[in-house]
């Protein structure tokens, strides 16, 4: 067997493991806090005009898109790698939790863009149009990125608290690493590419 088919088996054994279980949390916790802010947005939506541009400039700030209104995969790429890596890398405080802090703003943003598009009077199939085609990749990429989050702050509780439950540190991030490796970098590989390329087009179709 070779180096890597041994890396790619060692990840799917963890992943057959409970990370899947927090995988499918995460997932839900993503789309409750997608419906709250969809509903957030019914209710002001002044307040949700406001929080849009701010997110808008920080997309800019971010270098994301340039000046000709173009999206960079370059940049896409660094600024979802650098999102990534943070959500795994607050796992290392104990008992914080603050991976899901990204789980629920990210979904309630999605949620807020949402009903915003509505009381706008703009087609929802517009806004499905413009998230669902890198979504699909990008949103798993995060929801991967932050069930090992944690998974790492889960098992920092238990080694503060001596518990049983622990595994050893480097073991563990042995395995989380072959998940951003071989899952999360491919899938936000292919989210840039079609945010990029692909989704302006469909988005063209409902325009």
């Amino acid at each position: 067997m070779s180096a890597l088919s041994e890396h790619v088996s060692l990840m799917r054994e963890f992943l057959g493991t409970g990370f899947r279980r927090t995988a499918v949390g995460c997932a839900i916790g993503l789309l409750i806090s997608a419906v709250l802010g969809y509903f957030m947005a019914k209710a002001a939506p002044e307040q949700v005009a406001t929080v849009l541009d701010a997110f808008q400039d920080m997309v800019e700030q971010a270098g994301v898109i340039d000046q000709a209104g173009n999206i960079s995969v370059f940049a896409m790429l660094r600024n979802n790698w650098r999102a990534m890596l943070v959500s795994v890398v607050d796992g290392f405080v104990p008992f914080a939790y603050l991976p899901l802090f990204s789980l629920f703003s990210n979904g309630i943003l999605l949620g807020i863009m949402a009903g915003y598009y509505q009381t706008q009077g703009m087609s929802m199939a517009l806004y499905l149009a413009g998230i669902l085609p890198h979504g699909v990749f990008e949103l798993t990429a995060l929801v991967l990125a932050i069930s090992c989050g944690v998974s790492l702050c889960r098992n920092m509780c238990y080694m503060v608290l001596g518990s049983h439950l622990k595994r050893p540190l480097v073991e563990l991030l042995s395995d989380l690493l072959r998940v951003l490796l071989f899952l999360i970098m491919p899938l936000t590989v292919a989210a840039a590419l079609i945010e990029c390329y692909v989704t302006p087009l469909v988005m063209g179709l409902f325009m």
